[in-house]
């Protein structure tokens, strides 16, 4: 048996505030962590939920010789783990916007007109609403020419691996590539986001995923607030 790390016990007791990721009741120092798989060995987070003394006596009891009742399963548990979580982590919780666009974000002509990147060169900002906390954005990008998705090389940044460290009030632009070129036929483009904010207590919250669509040369691409493909 390897114990918790300090660390992981912390974050999650933070989460929870010490609460039973459970039943929900405030604990104080009547808390433990549970295994959720039953493997002590197993100590990533998702393994892992605080609960109060009596919800660690209850989660793993089933007598399988007499199958009454309706036994815990694994994704159950874990729902109601993340609901504690979220409960208790949402007063950390700060709003973020993402533009993609076919400018140079925030640059203007002398005459006061957008300055235009290369075919296929696209804008991408994130930006903090937050007045008082800094906040982590995780984002994912999958591009699309229609119904077949593009083989773009995008950086660790747009693909989920690295995350995009936001101050209050912060707008970082950046830019990805895209194979778009003036013979591309059909002249529809799609790019799904999927994203998530990692507040200041390492919380992760999924958000909604939305899409930018670019479907006229001589215009912008604009917001879709829905996806169309399955993520894999």
């Amino acid at each position: 048996m390897s114990p918790v790390p300090d660390r992981t016990r912390v974050k999650l007791f933070n989460w929870s505030a010490r609460h039973c990721c459970f039943c929900g009741k405030p604990c104080t120092t009547n808390i433990e962590i549970h295994h959720i798989d039953g493997d002590h060995d197993n100590n990533v987070e998702d393994n892992l939920m605080p609960v109060c003394f009596d919800c660690h006596g209850e989660l793993p009891r089933y007598n399988t010789e007499h199958p009454r009742g309706t036994r815990y399963r694994e994704a159950e548990i874990k729902a109601r783990r993340e609901q504690i979580y979220e409960l208790h982590t949402r007063p950390y919780l700060r709003q973020a916007g993402i533009k993609v666009s076919k400018f140079v974000a925030q640059a203007r002509t002398p005459d006061g007109n957008p300055i235009e990147r290369p075919l296929g060169d696209t804008s991408f900002t994130a930006q903090s609403h937050s007045t008082d906390l800094p906040i982590c954005l995780r984002i994912h990008i999958t591009p699309f020419q229609e119904e077949t998705q593009l083989d773009a090389q995008l950086s660790d940044l747009y693909q989920g691996r690295d995350l995009w460290n936001l101050n209050p009030g912060q707008a970082v632009m950046g830019h990805f590539h895209l194979p778009i070129t003036p013979e591309s036929d059909p002249f529809r483009f799609r790019v799904e986001i999927h994203w998530s904010i990692v507040d200041v207590v390492e919380r992760e919250h999924e958000m909604l995923p939305f899409s930018f669509v670019w479907s006229d040369s001589a215009r912008d691409w604009w917001y879709d607030p829905r996806v169309i493909h399955t993520r894999n």
